[in-house]
Order: C-alpha cells, then sequence, then structure tokens
C-alpha cells in the first residue's frame, strides 16, 4: 500500500462512519458522574482542536469552516470554504490550519477578518505548530516537515523524504513530528527530532502509526495508533532530547490525538469512543467519558478538557 493511499484510506474510514450531523448518541459514561457539555453541535466532521485559554478553535474537516467559541456563547465561523482543513494552532493574536486537498497553510485574526494564505502548493499539508516567530507543518503526501514566517515569505524545506509525517510540535527551537510509516500493517512509524541547525534523528521507531504528538518543558509525548485490525496502540514518552522513549498507557484502542498540562496527558481513543487521561509520572490510565462518537481532537484549559466528537459532528467538553 502507498503512503497516500494509506492516509486517505484513514481519512476515508472516518468520513465513513456517519454524517455531518448529529448522529444517534449512546449513553455517554463519565468519571465520577460529571456532567458533559455540549458545546456545538451539527458541525462538518469537526477534526482538530486547539485552545488559547480563554476560548476554542477547531476545524470542520469536511463541512470547510474554521470556528471559535468564547467561553459559554455561540461558535463563531472564522472561515468558511476551506478545502478539508485539518490540522489547526492559535496564538494571542490569530488561529492557523492546514488544508488537506487545498495544498495551503491559512491564518486569520482570532477576531474574525480575511484569510491570508502564508503558504500553497504544498502536497497534503495535515499537522500544524506555532512558535513565536514561525509557522510549522508536515506535509503527509510530499513526505516533507515544513516552515515558514508567521508574516509569510518563501517556506523553508527542514525534512524531506519522511514516510508519512503527521503530528507536529515545537518547542525551544527543537521541531517534532510523527510518521505515519509506509507498511501495509501500519508497524514502521517513527518519532522525529530536528534541532535548530541540525539533521533529523529519529527518537523511536517500529511504532504502531503514531499519530498526535505534544510537547512540554521536560518530555515529548505521543499516541501510537495501533495496528489493524485490532487498533491496540498506546501511549508514549521520551525525554525532549529524544532518549529514553516509554510507554505511559499501553492497551489502548486507536489512540488518535494529544494533548498535555502541568501534571497529566489526555488523549482520544477513536476507535474505543473514549477521551482519557494518565498522570505524566505514569500510573492507571482513567477514562474520563466513555461511548463518544470517534472521538478526535482534544486539547485543555486550566479547568476542562475538550474533544471534538467527529461522527456525531459535536463539540463537547467536562471539568478535569
Amino acid at each position: 500500500m502507498t503512503l497516500a493511499a494509506h492516509q486517505l484510506l484513514s481519512l476515508a474510514a472516518l468520513a465513513a462512519c456517519g454524517g455531518a450531523q448529529p448522529a444517534a448518541v449512546a449513553s455517554e459514561t463519565t468519571l465520577d458522574g460529571k456532567p458533559i457539555t455540549t458545546l456545538a453541535t451539527a458541525q462538518g466532521y469537526p477534526i482538530n482542536i486547539a485552545g488559547d485559554g480563554s476560548g476554542v478553535f477547531w476545524t470542520n474537516h469536511l463541512g470547510g469552516q474554521v470556528v471559535a467559541l468564547a467561553g459559554s456563547g455561540a461558535p463563531r465561523v472564522v472561515a468558511e470554504q476551506q478545502d478539508y482543513p485539518l490540522g489547526i494552532a492559535v496564538d494571542t493574536t490569530d488561529v492557523y490550519w492546514t488544508t488537506l486537498n487545498g495544498g495551503t497553510i491559512q491564518k486569520a485574526p482570532k477576531a474574525g477578518g480575511q484569510p491570508t494564505t502564508l503558504a500553497s502548493k504544498q502536497f497534503g499539508p495535515t499537522g500544524i505548530a506555532i512558535d513565536d516567530a514561525n509557522v510549522y507543518w508536515t506535509n503527509t503526501y510530499g513526505g516533507t516537515v515544513m516552515m515558514v514566517s508567521k508574516r509569510g515569505g518563501k517556506p523553508t524545506v527542514l525534512a524531506s523524504k519522511q514516510a508519512g509525517p503527521g503530528g507536529i510540535a515545537v518547542a525551544g527551537g527543537v521541531v517534532y513530528w510523527t510518521n505515519h510509516g509506509s507498511s501495509a500493517d501500519a508497524g514502521d512509524g517513527s518519532v522525529m527530532r530536528l534541532p535548530a541547525g541540525g539533521q533529523p534523528t529519529a527518537i523511536a521507531t517500529a511504532q504502531a502509526d503514531p499519530q498526535g504528538i505534544a510537547v512540554d518543558g521536560t518530555a515529548i509525548y505521543w499516541t501510537a495508533h495501533g495496528k489493524p485490525p485490532g487498533l491496540t496502540g498506546a501511549v508514549m514518552t521520551a525525554a525532549l532530547d529524544g532518549s529514553a522513549p516509554s510507554v505511559l498507557a499501553p492497551g489502548q484502542r486507536g489512540p488518535q490525538e494529544i494533548a498535555v498540562d502541568d501534571t497529566s496527558v489526555y488523549w482520544s481513543n477513536e476507535a474505543e469512543g473514549s477521551v482519557n487521561r494518565v498522570a505524566k509520572r505514569g500510573g492507571s490510565p482513567t477514562a474520563l467519558v466513555r461511548n463518544q462518537q470517534r472521538p478526535y481532537g482534544v486539547c485543555v484549559d486550566t479547568s476542562f478538557v475538550y474533544w471534538l466528537a467527529y461522527r456525531e459532528g459535536s463539540t463537547k467538553r467536562i471539568a478535569k
């Protein structure tokens, strides 16, 4: 199976799970009976989400929209008629996203305004990350990791000949990303590290279709989605220098996107329909919610965990 075909099949499988209108929801279960708040419904396949501490922003993958929601207000469309918006990131003033089919990197003011194209003619831009000065993204189909100034200009190729780069994170001038891999059994994925002015090196290899990645001041965290058909995967961690990779949460079913706060790691089990947490120091994972309709993007703030129910077309949250 070619790399492009592998990734297209993954996206097609998600799309085949149901319509953009809310699907019938099984009885939702939560930890300690905490209520689930549904913040938005009838979204067009919401897929990735990012927060800035005062609100959340997400991409409606097949709906072609970038959406914002502050506090308990109503959802607001930041941009529409986007060609498969996918990855998303946000800073103090702007929201940034990739368009998978459009082949572009976009930004727009969080308060609203015309989107600006930072890069075009990209081949399958997927994951996106930002620092103070630059925007970074992965071209899954092109096998490249890219960078452009937030002000625009000519994009820079940071790494090429990568096997399906997907999730991406940046911290302290070091760029980290996941490579889905190219084998038919999804067993040859890797996690990569690129210091400024250096060369890409593998932190971990033989990963089962690694997906989301996050970083904090001391460590890197990522999900390994698992091999088909069972999709038994894991949540992994390593030191910032790439040393000592280890398993934080084994036996997860289809772990997808990931987020961190000061003490814990959070992720969605897309195949199982749960949103989960484990302490950074390790221990037993906890399912915060179950019976979700293909949970995908996850983010956190000081009080809440947010996630996107892709099949149901909803944005939700639960108190930590």
